[in-house]
């Protein structure tokens, strides 16, 4: 029998780890985007699970439901999963967006979006997704429309008004049909939508840009004009996600790719407001956390020796994923290894004094089950922000 320096070396973690950081810019472009939609005539749950256009049913979507799926799409995320719940004409539904968070809580997926949602909606999806970030360690992203969330996992987008070429119209057949204040005719040339309906497409976009670029000044072509402002800015600043046209003949962008975050500490500070770099974060850690389960868990004692041995497949990892991911300067900071204060409190909380023992001794006391670090990580941004000071 094999003694235990043979195996030692736990290969399949570090080729797991390998594999993840060479593949990273690839799986971060291909993310799942999880969408709500008000769209069932009795009190019951659909779910509709959508690669690409293909799989867009012939029967059972609205024909405004199918377009917002459509929408996201266009953002080419790995895939859409949507799930289908009451529209307003069904009288106190008991299957709500709440049966749906419920539903995909232990569910893989990167960003979610309700477009037919109303305020109230927007409000509880953005709560749910801090209580699942903080309370559940969970990587989920929401975005929402006009939610002052201040959450690194909340996207807040605020453009309205925006308008898209109809596809169906031609200017011979052109004409309109008024019911109340609403344009209902299919020969309008252009669509509108309200910023709710367009957390789809850009949901769409986060889910499936790589990580190697930011969604900055990312081009919606299919746009022709929205909200503009007189200060976005100070918008911008206050963590709203807009779009704009600088009237470059470049069409219509996004401004800045920004979560809601405004509020900063010592330990969140103002590189959390970036949505690239959320996702740097959010990738390790589900890389991390992944490989641990499915390749550590149960396969190793849990001594000095193997903790070290995965400390060191991580420290490859973060090698791998410097350039596009991680900062590869001198001065950046991308490290992990055992918690010293963890290993402490754990040696008083079992009846012995960390005081008496050597740092090493301290490194390598017995944790149980439980395997504490610590770690630090620099993620690099995007070219954003260009300043020159030429001199004559």
């Amino acid at each position: 029998m094999a003694n235990e320096k043979e195996v030692f070396g736990a290969p399949q973690v570090l080729i797991t780890f390998k594999t993840k950081a060479t593949t990273a810019i690839a799986r971060s472009a291909r993310g799942i985007v999880v969408m709500i939609l008000k769209n069932e005539k009795t009190d019951t749950m659909g779910y509709y699970r959508i690669n690409d256009v293909t799989d867009i049913p012939a029967e059972g979507l609205t024909e405004a439901n199918v377009d917002l799926i459509k929408k996201c799409l266009l953002g080419t995320p790995l895939r859409v999963l949507v799930y289908t719940i009451p529209d307003d004409s069904v009288e106190s539904p008991t299957v709500t967006q709440s049966s749906v968070l419920k539903q995909i809580a232990n569910v893989k997926w990167n960003y979610i979006c309700n477009p037919t949602g109303d305020a109230q909606d927007m409000e509880d999806l953005a709560s749910w997704i801090k209580t699942m970030r903080n309370n559940k360690y969970k990587t989920f992203k929401a975005v929402v429309a006009n939610q002052p969330a201040d959450d690194k996992g909340v996207i807040n987008f605020c453009t309205g008004n925006i308008r898209v070429l109809n596809p169906e119209y031609t200017a011979a057949e052109a004409g309109s049909a008024m019911v109340g204040e609403a344009v209902v005719s299919s020969d309008e040339e252009y669509i509108t939508y309200s910023a709710a309906q367009y957390t789809a497409r850009i949901a769409g976009i986060l889910a499936g840009l790589a990580l190697d670029r930011s969604a900055t000044y990312y081009q919606l072509s299919e746009v022709v004009s929205c909200d503009a402002y007189e200060d976005i800015d100070s918008l911008i600043n206050d963590g709203q996600l807009l779009l704009f046209d600088e009237q470059d003949g470049n069409g219509v962008k996004i401004a800045r790719a920004c979560n809601s975050l405004t509020t900063f500490t010592t330990d969140v500070g103002e590189d959390f407001r970036y949505i690239k770099i959320i996702e740097c974060i959010d990738m390790i850690t589900d890389d991390i956390r992944d490989t641990f389960k499915t390749s550590y868990i149960g396969k190793y004692i849990n001594d000095y020796d193997h903790k070290m041995n995965f400390i060191n497949a991580i420290l490859i990892y973060f090698k791998e994923l410097k350039g596009n991911v991680l900062d590869n300067s001198p001065t950046a900071i991308n490290t992990v290894d055992i918690d010293v204060e963890a290993q402490k409190d754990y040696a008083t909380l079992h009846g012995d004094d960390p005081s008496t023992m050597t740092d090493q001794q301290i490194r390598e006391y017995n944790t149980g089950t439980k395997v504490m670090l610590e770690g630090r990580i620099t993620p690099v941004n995007a070219m954003e922000d260009l300043t020159i000071n030429f001199m004559m």
